[in-house]
């Protein structure tokens, strides 16, 4: 009986050894968040002045933000997460005259190098 009694209290000691900060080190899954609309440079890159609004909802999708204040800009966000650290953030602002063309766009996707296209030919091999 005296066994169980001395197992149960060295078991209960080392239990208690654990603490939150060593347990924040044992690896586990962090989910990736994706949120906003994937912005791809070749279609941002296709953006035209003069395109009407539905052009660009084609392309680019339903902006993330409408503005009420500003009816003629759309903003479009796109952000990846990993374990709350951004990995990746995007930005494009639209902005449209009265007629709804597009006029101006701005942001960091604009800036954003393209990625080159490259098409792979599977080889027959007998």
């Amino acid at each position: 009986m005296k066994k169980i009694y001395c197992l149960l209290a060295v078991a209960v000691l080392g239990l208690s050894a654990c603490s939150t900060a060593k347990l924040a080190q044992i690896p586990s899954y962090k989910l990736k968040i994706i949120q906003g609309n994937e912005l791809d440079q070749n279609v941002v890159n296709s953006l035209q002045p003069g395109m009407s609004r539905e052009q660009v909802q084609m392309l680019l999708g339903t902006p993330l933000l409408r503005d009420p204040f500003h009816a003629n800009r759309w903003d479009y966000l796109f952000v990846v997460t990993r374990a709350g650290e951004i990995q990746e953030e995007r930005k494009l602002t639209l902005y449209f005259d009265v007629n709804g063309k597009l006029i101006h766009a701005e942001g960091d996707a604009l800036t954003a190098q393209p990625q080159p296209i490259s098409a792979t030919v599977p080889s027959k091999t007998e």
